[in-house]
């Protein structure tokens, strides 16, 4: 019981040792404890405050001198701040210095390579054109000693005794004027033609002074009517002896005689029958129909169909406006007496001699002095810097300002003269021109028995008048619709009816266009107004055209030269463009147009036309296609045929294009040109977005004739202006355009430098062996289309 009763006493006494031991580790509960232990103990008393008096305050000497020593702190620390902000700002300067000298080295590097580059393109471009100028000029001479070895009895018509004796001796010639001997003598005529046009195209400006401008144009002009005359005279002769070429069936002339170059086609009215109102000529696809007075009529209908067209040069708005610059007159300097030299006032009228000479002599000292001061001043002047050489071509902007200071500008004014008067630097006559004429019938030999009695008359052609000209059949054409569209059939109704009401009832016309000609939109007839020397459209209504057999057909009631024309920007603008090289001196300009795709293959100096695309073949143009020539005469082919991707100086009037500073554009071709074997070039959409003095352009070295990827590693974006050329950091597919130029690249001067720094060896060996004559094909083809501003 005993060691029971021990044992809970120990415990108790263990427990409660382990409860104190808790309540020490418990914050809480030793806070508690420590207050319920303390509880009945008394705090320490608090010292007597007389014991320490004063020793808790400070003495006012002891607060001025803490609040010196504060200000003393305050004042070294503002010193040392001080110093430290100075030391700093001369850190700054000596940084600030030491990064201007750095980046000045670096602009005057930059400055001396820009020139020596711009140095070394003039030199490049200069020898291009002085190998280019040689050979042009070699070309002339040879073709000039060839003209004047020829033997053909043709004469030269650069030689005004030669040209003139030819022309009047034709002209006098009256034994000649069957249609045989005319046709046969037109092929010669239209040759010198084309001769003399040549020579005014390649001919250069400082070797043709503008006597001789005039008199090829005057020639060209005579030869033109001569030829015009002669027709005439033969259908003369064909009309007298009517009778003998009638046709069996009908009674009536029917003839047709011609080349590849002019066609007649003859009809003559010899029964009057009024059921015979219709004639077709069906070998050239040319028909009419006639109204029944001009059914009972001795008259006849005379179609000329040429393939050329000798009067659109006529028009004046045929040629571009040129703007005309006058230099301001020359500011005359007062004019300063000199000063009076003694004894000159003495000299008497016999001694004026004498007087001149000594005026003379004070007049050289007081000039000579005068260069003496100005000696001087320029002596105390400060020496200026010393002009570097002007390279051949300067850069693009820099001397706009010098023509509007030198030159005042004086414009002609070239207002049409109403809606229905056609602007040829709009639209384009194609297929050549149809002579469509009214004539009289001369009186046709009589058979009496034996005899055969013809009347003696002219052998001028006299054409019958028709309607008036006051009336405007269809001229609501030009004023209500845009060209090109038919006039609705209530308006066309009205239209005749009119006309019928007043003696002249329209003809009905059916013409087959030719077949080597392109019609990219529904063609308009226009008529020669020879008085207004003008083409006009209000002549025609009731216009059909059958796209698949190519027949026109329309009424009217005007005679003359008729002729089709179509929108010259019909192509304009482009949708994309690219110059792919394939060798060296070969490569592949394609141009995706509004509504065809071109290609053209160019090698060596000479180019050719391909249809492009995986689109239909248009068979008008197979007998322009595959065919090498040079590019001004591939470039007036392309025209001829329809497909005109060729915009002029003022086609900007009439297409929505980009805007570029002509001189950066220009260069950029010259310099697109020189590396145009190795260096594939491409359209990107930025450069509509860009400023008028930037240009951009994708570009990308291939020697291997494989299509470019469209992607950033291949195609590279490149900015050229009038400054300087730079890689762009950016991609041709990003969203945004950004000016900043690509890690690691390097400015340039121009286009030229910037593909050398780009290119391998293979492509500068590639651009090494480049001759001149591709280099100028290439360069004609992108100005002729000027694909950067029109695309």
């Amino acid at each position: 019981m005993h060691v029971c009763k021990y044992q809970r006493g120990l415990c108790k006494k263990f427990d409660l040792l382990s409860s104190l031991l808790r309540m020490r580790t418990n914050p809480i509960l030793r806070c508690h404890l420590s207050g319920r232990t303390n509880r009945g103990t008394m705090p320490p008393k608090p010292k007597s405050s007389a014991k320490g008096k004063g020793k808790g305050k400070l003495s006012k000497a002891e607060k001025e001198k803490l609040k010196k020593e504060e200000e003393a702190q305050q004042v070294r620390e503002e010193e040392e701040e001080r110093a430290r902000k100075e030391q700093e700002d001369n850190e700054r300067l000596e940084r600030e210095r030491l990064e201007r000298e750095e980046r000045e080295k670096i602009l005057a590097q930059e400055h001396q390579r820009h020139a020596a580059e711009l140095a070394q393109l003039a030199s490049i471009l200069e020898g291009n054109y002085t190998a280019l100028h040689h050979v042009r000029e070699a070309r002339r001479a040879q073709a000039k000693w060839d003209r004047y070895m020829l033997c053909d009895g043709s004469p030269d018509p650069t030689i005004p005794a030669e040209i003139n004796t030819y022309i009047n001796l034709w002209k006098d010639d009256t034994k000649r004027n069957e249609i045989h001997s005319v046709l046969k003598e037109s092929h010669l005529t239209l040759k010198l033609i084309c001769e003399l046009e040549f020579l005014l195209e390649d001919t250069p400006e400082e070797q043709l002074d503008e006597n001789t401008e005039r008199r090829y144009e005057e020639t060209i002009i005579e030869l033109q009517n001569i030829l015009l005359n002669k027709l005439d005279e033969a259908t003369v002769s064909l009309l007298k002896d009517a009778s003998n070429h009638a046709d069996s069936e009908t009674g009536n002339l029917q003839f047709t005689k011609g080349n590849k170059d002019i066609v007649l086609m003859l009809w003559g009215n010899l029964v009057k029958n009024p059921r015979l109102k219709s004639y077709s000529f069906e070998e050239q696809d040319f028909s009419f129909d006639l109204p029944k007075q001009l059914a009972l009529s001795d008259i006849a209908i005379r179609v000329i169909h040429t393939a050329h067209d000798h009067f659109s040069h006529r028009c004046r708005t045929f040629k571009l406006k040129r703007v005309r610059y006058y230099p301001p007159p020359e500011e005359e300097e007062p004019f300063e007496e000199p000063p009076p030299v003694e004894g000159d006032g003495e000299k008497d009228e016999g001694e004026d001699g004498e007087g001149k000479e000594e005026d003379g002599e004070a007049t050289e000292s007081v000039v000579g002095g005068e260069e003496e001061k100005k000696e001087e001043a320029q002596e105390a002047a400060p020496p200026t810097p010393a002009k570097e050489p002007e390279p051949a071509k300067t850069p693009a902007g820099e001397d706009e300002g010098l023509e509007e200071e030198e030159y005042e500008e004086e414009e002609e004014d070239y207002e049409l003269e109403d809606e229905d008067t056609v602007d040829l630097r709009a639209y384009q006559v194609l297929g050549g021109v149809i002579h469509f004429d009214l004539l009289t019938m001369p009186p046709q030999p009589k058979h009496i028995k034996n005899w055969i009695m013809t009347q003696d008359t002219s052998n001028e052609l006299k054409r019958m008048p028709y309607g008036s000209d006051s009336i405007k059949l269809g001229a609501s054409l030009a004023g209500t619709m845009a060209m090109g569209l038919t006039l609705d059939p209530k308006a066309a109704a009205a239209n005749a009816a009119a006309t019928e009401a007043l003696g002249a009832p329209p003809l009905g016309v059916t013409v087959k266009l030719p077949d080597n000609v392109l019609l990219c939109e529904e063609p308009q007839m226009v008529y020669w107004w020879e008085e207004g020397k003008q083409w006009r459209l209000d002549g025609f209504h009731d216009v059909k055209f059958e796209q698949e057999e190519r027949l026109l057909s329309f009424k009217t009631i005007k005679f003359g030269p008729l002729a089709c024309i179509q929108d010259k920007h019909i192509n304009m603008p482009f949708q994309s463009w690219e110059l792919f090289p394939l060798g060296t001196n070969h490569a592949r300009f394609t141009i995706i147009a509004a509504i065809l795709e071109v290609e053209f293959e160019i090698k060596d100096h000479l180019c050719c036309f391909r249809q492009a695309g995986d689109g239909e073949r248009k068979p008008e143009l197979e007998s322009i296609s595959n065919k090498w020539m040079e590019p001004p005469q591939l470039i007036e082919t392309m025209k001829k045929a329809g497909v005109n991707v060729f915009p002029e100086e003022d086609s900007k009037k009439y297409v929505s294009v980009c805007d570029k500073d002509e001189q950066t554009e220009g260069a950029a071709y010259d310099q697109m040109a020189l590396t145009a074997s190795h260096f594939a070039y491409s359209w990107s959409k930025w450069n509509a977005e860009t400023s008028p003095d930037k240009i951009i352009l994708l570009g990308c070295e291939k020697l291997v004739p494989e299509p470019v990827k469209d992607s950033k590693e291949d195609w590279q974006v490149l900015l050229t202006s009038k400054k300087q050329t730079s890689k762009l950091k950016m991609g041709e597919y990003d969203e945004e355009f950004s000016e900043a130029f690509a890690e690691g690249s390097q400015f340039h001067a121009d286009l030229y430098h910037m593909v050398n720094d780009l290119c391998s060896e293979g492509g500068h060996e590639r651009m090494k062996n480049t001759e001149f004559g591709y280099i100028n094909a290439v360069h004609k083809m992108l100005e002729a289309t000027r694909v950067i501003a029109f695309s």
